[in-house]
């Protein structure tokens, strides 16, 4: 065989050798670069997947809003039908009261009280209720047990309300916003607090108690921020 042949073979099976290195490294390339393509579709579809679970989070927080403010509405029309004029009347009597009267009041015990209340008094109980040389208008056990079960049935209407507030059922700003009238000590309003305690307390209406004390700090809050800026 001539020197020419052996350089022709050896050239050729050099050839397989570069080509033989060559095909695992191009595969081994072209791995690399599909595996580098799947990172980046893997990262663009959590992308997508993120922004897809965002988009309905906001949607599920938007509906949850719009729910909670018609369930809000659906709640203040539903205590507008159960506050009756006795129920209101009722109210402005017994918060006039002392702790002492309120027991009595709750164990439906005749008992006397101001004179200041004969108008409400009338629209209550008619006109045959008239005051004393004391100035006291006498109240028996009739009389009691009735403005009793006024008091009582408007603090259960009461109560259903801020059970809902207390949970987040309704909006609870609206609701603070309507109601925290009733708990107002400088206008003579603390939500029937002496009665409230005679009949339990927290144990009788404890959604009334956290809405109570829900209110007074936020009033409290307010005043030392007024004094923190002062």
């Amino acid at each position: 065989m001539a020197l020419q042949d052996l350089g022709d073979i050896a050239a050729i099976i050099t050839s397989f050798g570069v080509i033989a290195v060559a095909i695992p490294a191009w595969n081994s390339h072209r791995s690399t670069a599909l595996s580098q393509k799947d990172i980046v579709n893997s990262q663009q579809a959590l992308v997508t997947a993120q922004q897809e679970l965002a988009n309905s989070q906001k949607h599920f927080e938007a509906d949850h809003e719009r729910s909670r403010r018609e369930k809000t509405v659906d709640i203040l029309f539903e205590w507008d039908k159960r506050l009756k004029k006795e129920g209101a009347l009722a109210r402005k009597i017994v918060e006039t009261f002392s702790a002492e009267q309120c027991r009595e009041l709750t164990s439906q015990s005749p008992m006397q009280v101001s004179a200041k209340l004969t108008p409400h008094l009338h629209q209550l109980f008619g006109k045959n209720l008239e005051p004393d040389q004391n100035n006291l208008i006498s109240l028996n056990e009739a009389h009691s047990s009735e403005l009793r079960w006024h008091v009582i049935t408007y603090l259960n209407a009461l109560e259903s309300v801020l059970v809902a507030w207390q949970y987040s059922i309704v909006d609870r700003e609206i609701i603070e916003h309507q109601f925290s009238y009733l708990f107002k000590p400088s206008d003579g309003h603390e939500g029937l607090k002496h009665f409230r305690v005679a009949t339990g307390g927290e144990d009788s209406y404890p959604a009334i108690e956290i809405f109570a004390s829900h209110i007074m700090e936020k009033r409290r809050a307010k005043l030392v921020q007024k004094a923190n800026v002062a």
